[in-house]
Order: structure tokens, then C-alpha cells, then sequence
């Protein structure tokens, strides 16, 4: 046998130390590692997850109607007003005078008007315009008074720029329209928000009908998805509003940014967060780094209204001297966002939904959260560490203290189900925290404590497992790989039930037998008894032979050992049929097993030395229930129990009492009992057989002689053949009429 390796663990502390220490150092690193650009790139499909998860849970607000221009409209409007595109700028001053007299409560324009309805004074510097291109300049110019004139009067029209890194649409004309129309007295000089130096300003004749100006860029993430709406920016020196915020602020009576505390409200509860807050009416938005949130998705469409239609409206109100009922039914009140979506000036967005939204629809969901306050945020840094410190730390210090099989697998299972179940109940509330970090924390924090119990643990449970393998329960084995000090040189003492097995006559029946015969029966009768051994939770001590040795109720405390041993004792009979195939061949007639078994203190541990060493148990219970095996022989029966065994089962077993029993090398008697089955298996006959048994027992100890042989008369009658009740009845014809102490007494082993 190899020596034995060192059994002794880690102490708990330094298992906990370790275990710590490895979790922090995984995290640290990672934490280091969360700017890289593949991490950020899965966090980001990880929030596309939880996105599409929780979409189906908003409603959209149906005070936002979308009036996109789609190919639809132009075609309609080619058919039936004879205009082709592009329209004439006076045809968007219609559509507006039907909001107005419509009563809609805001115009949003998320169209960029560059170019068209410049004056000479209106272009970008440098621009050299021949006079034909001039003359039409001065045409759309008339058109884009009158369209701003009609903004205007509408009164509460917002319109869209964008900010960019050029300054060429920033001519003074245009800035002079456009910054009082910032509303730049909301937001503080040195916000924190998406920045750009130069802006793409629309065309002063419009500019100047509109309420405020709103900027329409929609930045997206490092693979070119749009999950956050930048809502508050700088141009140069000056703070600008989004064109969501700024058609919220008009639609609820102001908005402004300032430190504070919002309420992120979801579908699983509700958390407060401390920071930058954009208020909006009632509403209070909180706003990550760049003056941004993730957008909230919903799974509905908002209302849509045909421009084509608003233009009908338009001629039925010129023809019948007033606006259709209809036309008030689907604008009144409503947040109207007018956009494009024609071949070649596709204005989309790559949405985390999957595929793509169009640009205005992306704009009214911004709106949309503005409104309610419940656009997300994503946890902060520091937050984020601080879960990943704690959580690698913790699956370390489990880890570490796991032990077995499963156990230490289960840690990093348990505690990222937990994890993903968190991050969805706080993605609902309206925080987006890490995941891949933790995820992957766990992972590597596993993989290092697995490996840390390899190179430690590992050894020690192959070893056990090759050298007890084969002899005991998974359970067992299982507790002694969890306390592997149980195998210290040494013992204990224990209660424990001792079961005996002997085949009888072996040596005569080998006699006549080649050697691989004696071996293969061999072989197959003690498998199938180490099966019954160890499906009990016992451990097979040893083997001589044909003899077998086993014990319950150590290393792992069974309370029911006794009862363990004797269903191990009934199988092993009970299967012993299993043998015949095998025993015709070799031309054996008979293969009898006698069984006893004894229940008591022992002295239980590893005897032995450090190169050489059996796990076993000795003592005085040991030597008995030897003693009982050999004496199930003297009373013809196969299955002998000793007196503390049969009481420590009581009624779950059937028992035949035979009296005392005095072995070789002790002088105090022993009360003992054949074992014939588990008592709810027995049948009527059976239980009539014991019952008649016990009685001449009995009588036979109280003298009382012919009534003891009359009650054995009627226990042979409904057992012939028993051997017990042959053994009494020998024992009674030899006393003739004296009477029976109900001691036996064995002069030999």
C-alpha cells in the first residue's frame, strides 16, 4: 500500500483566508480590466437582454402621436394636390395650422432645416450662388416666413439642430435665432453633458417661429447601438437642451438640471439615486455621466397621424370653413413629432430591441421617459466595484469552505442565479448594474478554489478514494474526504452494530473445485454481499476468505446501525438463490451462509502504521458477534443476533429467542435471537411460528416441560424443518424432566 498523504486540511481560518484573498485579487484585477473594450461590449448585449426582457412590461403614453413623412404620404399628396416632392415649406405651414386649430399641445420637429429657406443672408459663408440658384433661395425664403410665421403662432413648436464638430452652419443670422431659443437658463454653465464645439443650426426664417430649439443627436455605444438618449449637451460655451427635453419642458411647464435626488421607478419597486436630476413638471429624471440615462423601451407603437391625411384635413377646413371632427379627435392635446423616412433620407437608429427605429420614433420614447421619470441609469462605478469585491470575496470564502463534490460547484451557481435575479429586480427599478465582471468573477474565483483544492484536497481524496473505494458508501467516503482526520492513527470509541458472515463448510466444498473456480465463486458471492454491506451505509472491514467483516455507525453516526446490519444480514440471504446458476455448473448442491451480529461499544480508527494501516474497530462487542456467527452452527439457524441488537431494532424485525448463550473465552451469558425477517414482510404462519416458539421457550425455562415440547409440536407443525425448533427439542430430550436454565454453553468456537 502507498504511504499515506497528508491528511491533515488547511485550518478553517487559513481556508477563509485564502479563499478571500483569491476572490479580492480576481477582482481587483477585473475591476482594472472593466474599461476594455471587449468587457464593455458584452455589459452592453448583457443590457440589450434585460431591455427586451422588460419592454413588454411599459405602455407608451398616448398623449404622443408620431407624423412621419413616409413615401405613403408623398404619393397620396403627388395624387391628390398635384405636388410633388420635396414640398414647398408654406405646405408644412398648413400642417401646422391644423395642429393649432386642432389644439395640440406641442410641435416637435425632428427634421434638420439646413438649406432650404435660406436667404443671401442665411447662408454658410463662402457659399457662391448663381443667380438662377439665388432667385430660388428668395422663392423658398417667402416660404420659409411663412412657415416660421406659422410655428410661431402655433406658438409651442419645438425644433431640432444638430451639434457637431463643424461650425459651418453658424452663420450670425442663425445664431442670433438660435441662442434665445435654448433655454439655457435650466441648465448650469458647468454641467457634466455631451459636448460639441460647433452646431448645425437650421435656417433662420424657421428658427425664428420656434418656441426653443432642441438638439437631435442620438450618440451610440462602441458597436454602433443607440441605448442612451444624451438629454442635456453643450455647444461651445452654451448648455443645450435635447429636442425630447425641451418638447417635455414645454409640454409640463418647465424643466431643469440641478444635484439632487430622483426616484427611479420600475415594475419590481422603485430606488432613489443621488446625482444630477433633470426635473420635468413633477417628474424627476436622474442622469448618468454625459448628462445621459438608458432609454426605457416600451413594446407598443404610438399613435400615428398621415401627414397626407393632416394636409386633407387641411382642404376640408379651406372648402368647409372648419377643421373635421376627426382631426381634433387624434391631435387634441397631444405631443405631435413630425419626421422624415424616405429613401434617401432615412433617418434610423440601431435600436437594442434588435434591428433598427426610425429616428422620430426614438425621440418619443426619450420624450416618453422624460415625461414619467422612469428612464434608466446604469449604476455607477464605484457601485459597481464595490458588488464585485463583495461577491468574488463571498464565492472565495464559500469556495473555500465547500467541500465534497457538489458543494463547491454549486457556489458559483447559486450565487450567479442570484446575481442575474438581482440585476433584473434592479433593471426593473431603474438601475443597470454589471454583470459580465461578476460573472466572469465568479467563474475565475471557481476555477482558482477548484484548483487550490486539486493541488491540496485532490491528492488526499484519490487516495481515499482508491484505498476505501471499494468498501464503503459513496457517504461514507464522502464524510471521511470532508474529515479526513477520522483516518488519524488511533481510535475512539463508538456504538456500533459488528456483522459476522461465514460460509459454511467452505473447505469441504472447495475441496472438489479448481483454483479460478474457488476464486470465481468466491468473487461473485462477496460482491453481491459488499453490495448489500454498503447500500446500508455500512463499511466492509475485511475479508478471510470466505468470511466477510462489516460495521455500521462509524465514521458517519448512524443511530439505526442495528437495524442497517440486520437488513444487510436478510438481503444477503435473500439473494444467496441468486448463486444457483453458477453452483449447478460447479456442481455444488449447497451453499449455506450463517450471519450473526452483534451491537455495542467499540473501540473504531485506523490500527496500523503509516505505510500499512486498516480501518477497523476491536473490542469485546467485535469478538462477540464473531462468537455469535460461529454459534448459529449449535442452533441449526443461519441468522444469530445478539440480545442488545434485537432490542436496539425492537418491533421493526422479527426475532425468535433462544435463550442465553455462554461463547468460549467469556463466563457471563448472552441473550440471543434468530433473525427471520423484517416483521411487516412476515405472514400470518410465520408470526404463529415464533409465537408457539416462544412459548415453549418459556415454558421450558419455567420447568415446565411437556408444556414446552406440546407448544414446539405446534412450531414444527407450521415450520417443519426448523432448525431452532429442532436444536430446543434435542435440548429438552436430554434433560429428561429436570429443568432448563436457558443457557447454552459453547466449548469451542
Amino acid at each position: 500500500m502507498r504511504s499515506i498523504p497528508t491528511l491533515t486540511l488547511f485550518s478553517k481560518a487559513r481556508r477563509l483566508l485564502l479563499g478571500v484573498g483569491l476572490g479580492l485579487l480576481v477582482a481587483v484585477l477585473l475591476a482594472v480590466l472593466r474599461g476594455a473594450e471587449l468587457l464593455e461590449s458584452l455589459e452592453l448585449r448583457l443590457v440589450d437582454v434585460r431591455t427586451r426582457h422588460f419592454a413588454p412590461q411599459r405602455e407608451t403614453d398616448d398623449r404622443i402621436v408620431l407624423m412621419q413623412i413616409e413615401e405613403s404620404d408623398v404619393e397620396d399628396v403627388r395624387r391628390d394636390l398635384g405636388q410633388p416632392w420635396p414640398w414647398p415649406l408654406e405646405t408644412n405651414a398648413h400642417m401646422v395650422r391644423v395642429l393649432q386649430e386642432a389644439g395640440a399641445a406641442v410641435l416637435v420637429v425632428d427634421v434638420l432645416h439646413l438649406d432650404r429657406g435660406a436667404g443671401p443672408d442665411d447662408v454658410p459663408a463662402g457659399t457662391e450662388l448663381p443667380t438662377a440658384a439665388r432667385r430660388k433661395r428668395e422663392i423658398e425664403a417667402k416660404d420659409a416666413d411663412v412657415y416660421g410665421k406659422a410655428l410661431a403662432a402655433f406658438g409651442e413648436a419645438v425644433l431640432g439642430f444638430e451639434l457637431t464638430m463643424s461650425t459651418k452652419y453658424e452663420v450670425q443670422a442663425r445664431r442670433a435665432a438660435a441662442l434665445p431659443r435654448l433655454g439655457t437658463d435650466a441648465l448650469p454653465v458647468g454641467l457634466d453633458a455631451f459636448a460639441r464645439p460647433g452646431a448645425s443650426l437650421p435656417v433662420r426664417r424657421v428658427a425664428a417661429g420656434a418656441a426653443q430649439l432642441g438638439f437631435t443627436n442620438a450618440p451610440p455605444d462602441l458597436d454602433g447601438v443607440v441605448r442612451h438618449a444624451a438629454v442635456v449637451g453643450r455647444w461651445g460655451e452654451h448648455g443645450v437642451m435635447s429636442l425630447p427635453l425641451a418638447a417635455a419642458s414645454r409640454f409640463a411647464g418647465g424643466a431643469r438640471l440641478a444635484a439632487g435626488t430622483a426616484r427611479t421607478t420600475g415594475f419590481t419597486g422603485g430606488a432613489r439615486r443621488t446625482g444630477e436630476v433633470v426635473h420635468v413638471g413633477e417628474r424627476a429624471q436622474a442622469l448618468m455621466p454625459g448628462g445621459r440615462f438608458l432609454v426605457n423601451h416600451g413594446a407598443g407603437r404610438y399613435a400615428r397621424v398621415a401627414p397626407a391625411q393632416v394636409l386633407a384635413w387641411a382642404i376640408e377646413r379651406e372648402t368647409a370653413g372648419k377643421l373635421p371632427g376627426a382631426a381634433r379627435t387624434a391631435l387634441e392635446g397631444r405631443i405631435v413629432v413630425l419626421g422624415v423616412n424616405l429613401p434617401g433620407l432615412k433617418d434610423v437608429v440601431a435600436s437594442p430591441l434588435g434591428g433598427t427605429m426610425d429616428g422620430p420614433a426614438f425621440q418619443a420614447t426619450v420624450l416618453d421617459n422624460l415625461l414619467h421619470g422612469d428612464g434608466r441609469v446604469r449604476a455607477s462605478r464605484g457601485a459597481n466595484v464595490l458588488l464585485l469585491l463583495g461577491l468574488a470575496a463571498l464565492a472565495g470564502l464559500l469556495g473555500a469552505l465547500g467541500r465534497g463534490r457538489g458543494l463547491p460547484h454549486l457556489v458559483p451557481l447559486g450565487l450567479g442565479s442570484l446575481l442575474v435575479a438581482g440585476a433584473y429586480a434592479r433593471f426593473g427599478a431603474g438601475v443597470s448594474i454589471d454583470l459580465v465582471t461578476p460573472l466572469l468573477a465568479l467563474l475565475l474565483v471557481w476555477g482558482g478554489t477548484f484548483a487550490l483544492r486539486s493541488l491540496t484536497e485532490g491528492r488526499r481524496n484519490r487516495w481515499l478514494e482508491g484505498a476505501f473505494g471499494r468498501y464503503m458508501s459513496p457517504a461514507l467516503l464522502a464524510a471521511l474526504q470532508r474529515d479526513p482526520s477520522l483516518l488519524a492513527l488511533g481510535g475512539r470509541t463508538r456504538h456500533v452494530s459488528i456483522l459476522f458472515s461465514d460460509v459454511a463448510g467452505f473447505t469441504r466444498l472447495s475441496e472438489n473445485l479448481a483454483a479460478e473456480d474457488v476464486v470465481r465463486l468466491l468473487n461473485r458471492y462477496l460482491t453481491d454481499h459488499c453490495a448489500a454491506v454498503m447500500d446500508e451505509g455500512g463499511v466492509v472491514d475485511k475479508f478471510e476468505g470466505d468470511a466477510v467483516m462489516a460495521f455500521y455507525g462509524d465514521p458517519v453516526e448512524q443511530p439505526d446501525h442495528a437495524l442497517r446490519a440486520c437488513r444487510t444480514a436478510l438481503r444477503v440471504q435473500r439473494e444467496l438463490p441468486r448463486l444457483r446458476p453458477l453452483l449447478d455448473e460447479l456442481g455444488l448442491a449447497d451453499f449455506d451462509v450463517r450471519i450473526g451480529v452483534n451491537s455495542g461499544e467499540a473501540v473504531v480508527g485506523n490500527m496500523g502504521s503509516d505505510q500499512r494501516f486498516d480501518y477497523t474497530c476491536i473490542g469485546d462487542t467485535v469478538n462477540l458477534a464473531s462468537r455469535i456467527e460461529g454459534a448459529g452452527k449449535a442452533f441449526g439457524t443461519h441468522l444469530l443476533v445478539g440480545g442488545d441488537t434485537a432490542q436496539a431494532v425492537g418491533d421493526a424485525m422479527l426475532f425468535k429467542p433462544l435463550g442465553a448463550l455462554v461463547v468460549v473465552g467469556r463466563e457471563e451469558p448472552v441473550e440471543v435471537c434468530e433473525l427471520l425477517a423484517e416483521r411487516r414482510e412476515a405472514d400470518a404462519e410465520l408470526l404463529a411460528h415464533v409465537e408457539a416458539f416462544a412459548r415453549a421457550v418459556a415454558a421450558a425455562r419455567a420447568g415446565k416441560l411437556d408444556e414446552a415440547r406440546t407448544a414446539l409440536d405446534e412450531a414444527g407443525r407450521l415450520r417443519p424443518d426448523d432448525g431452532p425448533t429442532a436444536w430446543l427439542r434435542a435440548t429438552l430430550a436430554e434433560l429428561g424432566s429436570g429443568p432448563w436454565t436457558g443457557v447454552t454453553v459453547l466449548d469451542r468456537k
